[in-house]
């Protein structure tokens, strides 16, 4: 039995630092970047990466809560585990690395705007 009880407190510690990665590390550095000294292609390249973490960050959001649960049992000469995973898929609110990458990315397609890279 406790070789079960470490499996599944593994799985619960899994489980519970999948769901604490919101954004991608690199959040930090794309708001660092500036953008008015890159290049067209730079540019250009940026603001996809911005726009991909604001995706991995609403994804992450909607994703965010989740429950579970772990029920044992023995009848007779034989015992059970079972666990239950839920996932609420409602959004949660926006964080502030969240607004910071949209006005960021806002920024960056105003910059292209000038540039006549984007209309």
């Amino acid at each position: 039995m406790r070789v079960w009880m470490r499996v599944i407190l593994v799985l619960i510690l899994l489980l519970v630092s999948a769901c604490a990665a919101r954004h991608s590390s690199d959040a930090p550095f794309l708001l660092e970047q500036d953008h008015r000294v890159m290049s067209d292609t730079e540019l250009i390249a940026h603001e996809q990466e911005l726009s991909d973490a604001i995706l991995q960050g609403v994804r992450a959001a909607n994703g965010g809560d989740v429950s579970l649960g772990v029920g044992f049992g023995s009848w007779g000469s034989h015992s059970g585990v079972g666990v239950g995973v839920n996932q609420w898929l409602g959004g949660g609110g926006e964080s502030a690395m969240q607004r910071e990458l949209q006005l960021k990315r806002d920024t960056v397609r105003d910059e292209m705007r000038s540039r006549g890279l984007l209309q």
